[in-house]
């Protein structure tokens, strides 16, 4: 079996009843805009690590830019169905739940939201001593806006539910105490933008570097520009390093001077290495990659899935990224396609194996996405 062999996404944001059936390695996912292709990345991001809010609160925040961010309870509420009744206080509640089968030992998950108003706990969240307001000392200004995330978890290794709650408030950072669940997978995720964070590249590159695949790494490089030779961490002024790239034209250059593409491919190379025996999600995964270098971009990526025994999930509007995908693998690749569909309240998945998605694209020239 795979990680995750069947996916059923019962609600989560505005998907409703998308069963993912007999998953491949590789997964590709298509369908028009609004369909909900990066809500199901969000959905199995969030199930592989179901009891670590920190996921919640980063998955929330994934397509937005930092600066630019919502509030933290905003963010998370709208990873829940929208559609809930609202009381007359305008205190929201909602439900996300997603099931599944496969390796992975988790099998349910459901999550509620719970919004409230009342005054938070500051000595805990700041770990001072004991802190306590007096009913009369409480004024207005003191009512924050909360909510609880409770998380409960069923699984294959445990007759008994996994149960955890947490309480984030508006306005202040969240602290997380740190549980040992076992219910973990590894994973993680590409934006479409998160290549240009260098301090996330340096991070994932050392970890490179320790496990001795630096030079397989270069070679994919070598696929945007062949006269790159090294990947280096220097700190020139003494302060915080940097990563940079050894040219044969240019010498030793920062990675910022380089295109999109080459950080791109340099993020989805070090981000697959951090999640051997896990999860790759990537959004967009044809962002930045020249035509021309897709097919043998994609042959290393699925060559390095299959090695490090990494589950791919991408989503594409890209013909040319399918067509590339399909020439980077081989009939031996366990590849398969789906479109989503919204069908009335409901979202649905049409699924093409490697083989039947071939003969539509080859002999046929079917256009697949929609």
């Amino acid at each position: 079996m795979k990680h995750l062999d069947n996916l059923t996404i019962h609600r989560f944001r505005g998907l409703r009843d998308l069963t993912l059936q007999d998953l491949g390695q590789i997964n590709i996912l298509v369908g028009g805009n609004n369909s909900g292709k990066t809500s199901v990345l969000e959905a199995i991001s969030t199930y592989c690590r179901p009891l670590d809010p920190l996921e919640w609160l980063n998955t929330s925040w994934r397509r937005e830019i930092k600066s630019s961010r919502k509030p933290q309870l905003d963010a998370l509420r709208w990873l829940f169905p929208q559609n809930s009744e609202v009381s007359h206080v305008h205190v929201y509640e909602g439900e996300t739940y997603v099931s599944s089968t496969g390796d992975f030992p988790v099998t349910e998950l459901r999550a509620i939201y719970r919004e409230f108003e009342g005054v938070s706990e500051l000595g805990e969240a700041e770990n001072s001593s004991e802190f306590q307001l007096e009913i009369e000392e409480i004024e207005f200004d003191n009512i924050l806006r909360g909510a609880e995330l409770e998380l409960k978890v069923a699984t294959t290794f445990s007759p008994h539910e996994l149960s955890l709650s947490f309480e984030i408030w508006e306005n202040q950072r969240f602290v997380n105490r740190k549980n040992r669940s076992t219910a973990v997978l590894p994973i993680d995720t590409v934006t479409p933008f998160s290549h240009r964070i260098e301090q996330l590249q340096i991070s994932l590159l050392s970890e490179v570097i320790l496990l001795g695949i630096k030079p397989e790494v270069i070679k994919l490089l070598q696929q945007m520009d062949s006269e790159i030779t090294d990947l280096v961490i220097l700190s020139p002024t003494g302060k915080r390093p940097s990563l940079y790239i050894d040219h044969k034209r240019v010498g030793i250059s920062p990675l910022s001077a380089f295109g999109d593409g080459v950080r791109r491919l340099l993020f989805i190379a070090l981000t697959l290495v951090k999640v051997e025996g896990g999860v790759l999600l990537i959004d967009e995964i044809e962002t930045a990659i020249h035509t021309v270098a897709l097919g043998s971009s994609f042959a290393w990526i699925v060559d390095w899935c299959q090695r490090l025994d990494v589950q791919l999930f991408a989503t594409t509007h890209s013909l040319e990224a399918i067509d590339a995908m399909l020439e980077a693998s081989d009939s031996e690749t366990d590849l398969v396609l789906y479109r989503l569909e919204k069908k009335e309240s409901q979202t649905k998945a049409i699924r093409l194996e490697r083989e039947r998605l071939h003969r539509l694209r080859e002999d046929l020239g079917q256009e697949v996405r929609v």
